[in-house]
């Protein structure tokens, strides 16, 4: 039975313009987006290459001016690569975030950070200098990507192919009749909607096949992929035997599946997005350059011995280098203050992400296209956690370089080409994407699916008497 159902859905596909129309709408999407994608990790890769190559060039001035004995540039003769101040700005890694092999699925996510940072002692990720201006609003509400598509149009396509599946068999007569020659009831309405499935199905697959195909990823990659495409299907299909089983007339399940849609991917996502801003009203990158110019301006007139003890305090190996006069250090200590001060804020920005993200996890368990969303984001390595993830490691390699720099400049050191290769060297060059966590939203799909068909199992045995 569910083979014949499968034919007759796809023959009412071939006849129906306006189901072929919303199939070419989302498999033309799909594509559309997917290649999008490849531009945008292009883009990507393009930036960490310029960042490379600049980063590469003044690398090979350096090695120049050691190798002429100039020790630096012939129409700027107060700078000397022999000083930490110099070396330090000379040598500044350009660390970049390496794309996930399924990074253009998700180019359009929440996640809006630099991809390629300078790194010296001044570096500050959580400027305008280092990220874009992020807005909550418009991040929660995301754009146009494969994540769009696969959230909120396969649904769409379900919808579109599966609108009558009940409705028509009741009201036109045919139930009856079909369950008089089964001898079952509603086997033909589940078999009608695993054809429905088995067709959104069949359009994942190709879309995450394309996504993976042009990104060049690997099998392994798209594995996790296809789970959750194939679960969010289940899904809708688990719905719309629920729907199937209780409407009386075509009308009721364009109703109903129409109600769910918007309940499941507008209605319930924007609650989020509302909290969220709330969540985070003072997290724009405006309000960040100004806490950080505010920042040093607490201790303009602090007592010197308390800023040192905050000082030894971060970097507890510089109090055997201090200088014999406290004010000698005064601007090397300014310099550890602004690491202090960058990863309280980073420290500030991370209980703001912490909240967000029970806030999303909460959302997840009301809404499976939140959850779906969530995942994929996870496997495309572009979440929030991830940005989170490289600007850490980004505050982490300022605050060695500065530790480097106040230690050589209190002990007086001239620093040689050696010293200069194994400070560029000591910073890495590279943050590879986290490993995903999916698995947490892909139990609570199962979750949503199973709620489903336990729901048209149960309204199932209670219909027979009213169908």
């Amino acid at each position: 039975m569910i083979l014949t159902a499968l034919l007759l859905e796809l023959r009412s596909l071939t006849r129906s313009p306006f189901r072929l129309i919303v199939l070419l709408l989302v498999i033309g999407a799909g594509l559309f987006v997917i290649y999008e994608g490849q531009r945008d990790v292009q883009r990507w890769e393009e930036a960490i290459a310029n960042g490379q190559a600049e980063q590469d060039q003044a690398l090979q001035d350096v090695r120049g001016y050691f190798a002429s004995g100039d020790l630096g540039p012939s129409d700027r003769p107060w700078i000397q690569m022999t000083s930490p101040r110099w070396q330090d700005w000379y040598a500044a890694t350009r660390i970049s975030r390496a794309p996930a092999p399924l990074a253009g699925i998700a180019f359009a996510s929440a996640e809006s950070g630099a991809v390629s940072v300078r790194v010296n002692r001044f570096a500050d990720p959580l400027l305008a200098a280092g990220m874009n201006i992020e807005n909550p609003v418009l991040a929660a509400a995301g754009g146009l990507d494969l994540v769009a598509v696969l959230s909120l149009l396969l649904p769409l396509l379900i919808l579109a192919l599966g609108v009558e599946v009940g409705g028509f068999e009741r009201y036109s007569g045919l139930l009856p009749l079909v369950r008089v020659q089964s001898g079952r009831d509603h086997t033909w309405l589940w078999a009608r909607c695993l054809a429905v499935g088995f067709i959104a199905a069949a359009v994942g697959l190709f879309l995450v096949l394309s996504a993976a195909f042009g990104a060049g990823a690997d099998l392994v990659s798209a594995i996790p992929l296809l789970a959750l495409v194939f679960i969010y299907i289940a899904l809708w299909t688990a719905l719309l035997a629920v729907v199937s089983v209780i409407s009386r007339h075509p009308s009721h399940g364009a109703v109903s599946l129409g109600a769910a849609w918007i309940v499941f991917c507008f209605l319930i996502p924007a609650i989020g997005v509302e909290r969220s801003a709330a969540l985070s009203s003072n997290d724009f990158a405006l309000d960040l350059t100004v806490d950080a110019r505010d920042a040093g301006h607490d201790h303009a007139d602090a007592d010197l011995q308390e800023l040192y003890a905050i000082v030894f305090k971060r970097f507890p190996e510089l109090r055997n280098t201090a200088p014999y006069s406290l004010e000698r250090g005064r601007r090397e200590v300014n310099e550890a203050l602004r690491i202090v001060h960058l990863e309280e804020r980073m420290e500030g920005r991370a209980k703001v992400a912490k909240k967000h993200s029970e806030l999303v996890t909460a959302v997840s368990m009301a809404s499976p296209t939140v959850a779906f969303s969530r995942a994929l984001e996870e496997i495309a390595g572009r979440s929030p956690e991830a940005a989170e993830g490289f600007r850490k490691a980004v505050v982490d390699a300022a605050a060695s370089r500065a530790e480097r720099y106040i230690r050589t400049t209190w002990l007086s050191t001239k620093l040689g080409l050696e010293d200069f290769e194994e400070l560029h060297a000591s910073t890495p060059q590279f943050v590879e994407p986290p490993q995903p966590s999916w698995l947490n939203e892909f139990a609570d799909l199962v979750g949503w699916t199973l709620i489903f068909l336990v729901l048209a199992v149960l309204l199932a045995k209670w219909s027979p008497r009213r169908s």
